[in-house]
């Protein structure tokens, strides 16, 4: 069973939350690098959100309860530290969008690492459309989605170690073996409602995602943008990744993108970028 890790450093915090039904491992290589620029690092792991996938025995729950604890979450670190901020990776990202929604200036800043509102990657099956249908079919509800080449993942060394980890334990660091129906539909519920609630945030935000993101397209990050009122945005398009892009060929400068931003934020750095940033990466693609 996985658990939750506080990485102590500085007085300023900085929440992650990993993807769905995986663990903070996929998070570890940011947070320990976060944690040495002097930022305390809380990673997470957030019961019927972490679980559901593998071998794991935990039941999903409903979006509504993966908010409920991720805001408990936000409150109780915001409760020590004056400034925290927030992010994750893939549906985790999604889930800080969330909390950054409700929670407004209270939150520091936000970090969207492979956003995925739409599951609309070129590795998915061409079906995924139909698994809204699953709840009405018979035994919908039991399908699982199995994880296979490239597992998210364009290094191929770390491609194949995650394989041989999920071979032997059904789980690695990019996450479970399997996702199941019902942990997949509520993901899909989550991406909608934090859709909608995207106009409300407010929070200074880096948003950085893969061009060939095989699991969500560069429609994702596009939208957030387009949607958030944020005046302070930087958009970051890597060339040399896919979805995992804290484990992948270009971790280092995910680290390195993320600890500027935060030290622009502390008033270590330059000027944070304005939002017109934002559209001049976009198009310099």
């Amino acid at each position: 069973m996985f658990k939750s890790q506080t990485l102590l450093a500085g007085e300023r915090a900085v929440i992650l939350f990993h993807g769905l039904s995986s663990s903070p491992l996929e998070l570890q290589l940011l947070g320990r690098g976060l944690q040495r620029a002097g930022y305390t690092v809380y990673l997470p792991h957030l019961p019927g959100y972490g679980d559901g996938g593998g071998r794991q025995k935990g039941l999903v729950t409903d979006w509504r309860d993966w908010v409920a604890q991720a805001l408990h979450e936000f409150d109780r670190v915001h409760a020590k530290h004056e400034q925290v901020a927030i992010g994750g990776l893939c549906i985790g990202a999604t889930l800080a969008l969330n909390v950054a929604a409700q929670r407004g200036d209270a939150v520091a800043a936000l970090i969207a690492l492979s956003v995925t509102l739409w599951y609309d990657g070129w590795s998915l099956p061409w079906y995924r459309f139909l698994l809204h249908l699953a709840p009405y079919v018979p035994f919908g509800m039991r399908y699982r989605y199995r994880e296979g080449e490239p597992y998210g993942v364009k290094d191929e060394r770390m491609r194949r170690w995650i394989a041989r980890e999920m071979a032997k334990t059904e789980s690695s660091m990019a996450g479970a073996a399997t996702l199941t129906a019902p942990s997949l539909i509520e993901a899909m519920r989550l991406c909608r409602a934090t859709r909608e609630s995207m106009p409300r945030i407010t929070s200074p935000t880096l948003v950085i995602h893969a061009a060939e993101d095989d699991m969500s397209s560069l429609r994702n990050p596009e939208y957030l943008l387009r949607r958030i009122a944020s005046e302070h945005s930087r958009y970051v398009v890597l060339r040399d990744s896919y979805h995992m892009i804290t484990l992948d060929q270009e971790k280092e400068r995910v680290l390195a993108e993320a600890r500027e931003f935060l030290d622009r934020l502390a008033g270590r750095s330059n000027k944070v970028p304005t939002r017109s940033n934002v559209y001049a990466l976009s198009q310099s693609r």
